[in-house]
């Protein structure tokens, strides 16, 4: 449906640059609410802002109004993989995306890049693009899709997050009868991304909902902004990952000096002060870690193995079914039982098991196994069920308690909760000085252990056996990440370090106390870039406001 109301400021591009380059006007004002007052900074952010502007008159020209966009990417700080399971992340806004946007009389979506020779100019017809019906099943249509396009050797191609949004938004307004209500106009958009690629940031989230935002804008459409981070989680399923909207939540809720605890089902946002005397140290591998690429098998099955266990665990425990709807559910809170006893229920979990193995556990539900199946390739050595289980079991309680302790000013025990994720993400780890393979497998043995601790009687057994403290073995780090964490961790004023995004390359970030953040930099730059021969992309980075915009006064 549409809103009578205007949902931004559009000026000519001629008209746009004198507003942009005054210091006092409502541009720099809105700049310094995302960025702070450092006028350096806002000036530097006002120059990219022209930069697009101007870019974009060249590409389309200039004699019809545009709207600028500004996106952001983001830190997950603690709260890994498990916003899509029904956890909590809790995140900040970095980075900058800068989209220039134009209305079109038409359903055609032209796409221009400034790094035009990483990414090609590229248009579509919303129409084109969607069947004549309305889609049913949006997770089943988008894998369809996927496939088809991997098979034309289009599957990493940038333009699918552009369509991401935009198709998930006209397929949220098709009728029934597969008619659109209202048929989307397209758009023309230039991007200028200041978000690093593939570098576990979220630069692919980023456009999706810098696409989004215009669209919506453009269209007037009536979707709040919570409507729009559901339609960004969603409409990313179109590029092939099966992930949720923590990413699109923190883009979209950023505060500048805030962290953000966000929930899913339902979603909700608050913001929570970033503590004072700590900053955080953002440091890019360089390994990258394409969604596009054979990255997105992995990511896949870790999520895949999530779904086959809660549906083990409904199967095997009925009597508590109907209160796990999400993996969150598995704790003793929401089942009310004790922590050993959810310790037993994932020991009834498969250590591993084939896609055969979990066929025949689940034969009631043959039809959605072989839809998560065709999402990615059977890992050679089956689903790590159990271990992913208790990391997701245990992430999601940590990433809960994540924001109390910061509002209640306990920074070290938010450090350790960022620690011990990390620590289920491990595939290497320190040992006698050597890196050596990490071992996060769950025997039966260990399981009888913890359960043995926290039956003792014994207060530091019991504590050491907490739920809360076991990592669980998602796995999806990578030597390169596990040496800046040890690294990281080996430093002074270091209080908690880790992945983020979702692995195989990528970033890692640490919080540390603000008189050794530049310390942990020169470490960084001395211990892992300089002898690689890697230029230095370690730096410390501040909360900023999240995406929107940009609406001046009447």
């Amino acid at each position: 449906m549409a809103s009578d109301q205007p949902r931004f400021s559009a000026r000519r591009p001629a008209e746009w640059c004198p507003l942009i380059d005054d210091d006092a006007g409502p541009v720099h004002a809105w700049l310094a609410g995302l960025y702070g007052d450092d006028k350096a900074v806002v000036r530097e952010k006002a120059a990219l802002c022209r930069h697009t502007v101007e870019a974009f008159a060249r590409e389309f020209g200039g004699d019809a109004p545009v709207l600028l966009v500004r996106s952001t990417g983001r830190i997950n700080l603690m709260g890994m993989h498990v916003d899509h399971r029904g956890g909590f992340v809790n995140p900040i806004a970095v980075g900058e995306m800068v989209v220039v946007a134009q209305p079109r009389d038409d359903d055609v979506v032209a796409i221009r890049n400034l790094d035009r020779d990483r990414f090609p100019d590229f248009h579509f017809a919303i129409r084109d693009e969607l069947p004549d019906h309305k889609i049913r099943d949006w997770d089943a249509w988008t894998q369809a899709e996927c496939d088809t396009r991997a098979a034309a050797g289009l599957g990493g191609h940038w333009s699918n997050y552009v369509k991401a949004a935009a198709l998930y938004l006209q397929h949220l307004h098709t009728d029934d009868d597969g008619r659109f209500d209202p048929a989307l106009r397209g758009m023309n958009l230039m991007v200028n991304g200041r978000v690093p690629l593939a570098a576990g940031l979220s630069s692919s989230s980023a456009l999706v909902v810098a696409t989004a935002e215009a669209c919506i804008a453009i269209n007037g459409l009536a979707i709040d902004d919570m409507g729009l981070v559901e339609a960004c989680g969603a409409g990313e399923w179109y590029v092939g990952t099966r992930g949720g909207l923590g990413d699109h939540a923190a883009i979209k809720f950023g505060e500048l000096d805030h962290i953000v605890h966000i929930g899913s089902f339902p979603l909700s946002a608050r913001p929570v002060p970033f503590p004072e005397g700590y900053r955080v140290v953002l440091a890019n591998s360089l390994k990258e870690a394409k969604k596009s690429e054979g990255a997105r098998d992995v990511f896949n099955q870790r999520v895949a193995s999530y779904q086959f266990a809660l549906l083990m665990l409904q199967k095997r425990f009925p009597g508590r079914a109907d209160r796990m709807e999400h993996l969150r559910d598995v704790n003793p809170t929401t089942l009310g039982v004790a922590e050993s006893e959810v310790y037993r229920m994932v020991a009834a979990l498969p250590e591993r098991a084939s896609r055969d193995e979990v066929r025949a556990a689940l034969p009631e539900h043959a039809a959605r196994l072989e839809q998560i199946f065709g999402s990615h390739a059977e890992p050679p050595d089956g689903y790590a069920i159990r271990q992913v289980a208790l990391y997701g079991i245990t992430e999601c309680i940590r990433s809960a308690l994540a924001a109390d302790l910061l509002e209640a000013g306990d920074v070290a025990a938010f450090g350790e909760l960022v620690n011990i994720s990390h620590d289920g993400d491990r595939v290497t780890r320190l040992l006698g000085g050597e890196r050596v393979a990490a071992d996060n497998r769950l025997p039966d043995a260990r399981i009888q252990q913890l359960v043995a601790d926290l039956e003792s009687g014994d207060p530091e057994r019991v504590e050491r056996a907490r739920l809360w403290r076991q990592p669980g073995g998602y796995g999806v780090s990578c030597a390169e990440l596990d040496e800046l964490v040890d690294l990281a961790r080996a430093t002074d004023g270091v209080i908690g370090a880790g992945l983020v995004g979702a692995g195989l390359g990528g970033s890692m970030v640490a919080v540390v106390e603000e008189q050794h953040a530049e310390q942990l930099v020169a470490n960084m730059a001395e211990r892992y870039y300089q002898p690689r021969g890697l230029p230095v992309e370690a730096r410390v980075v501040r909360p900023l406001g999240g995406s929107g915009i940009l609406r001046l006064p009447e």
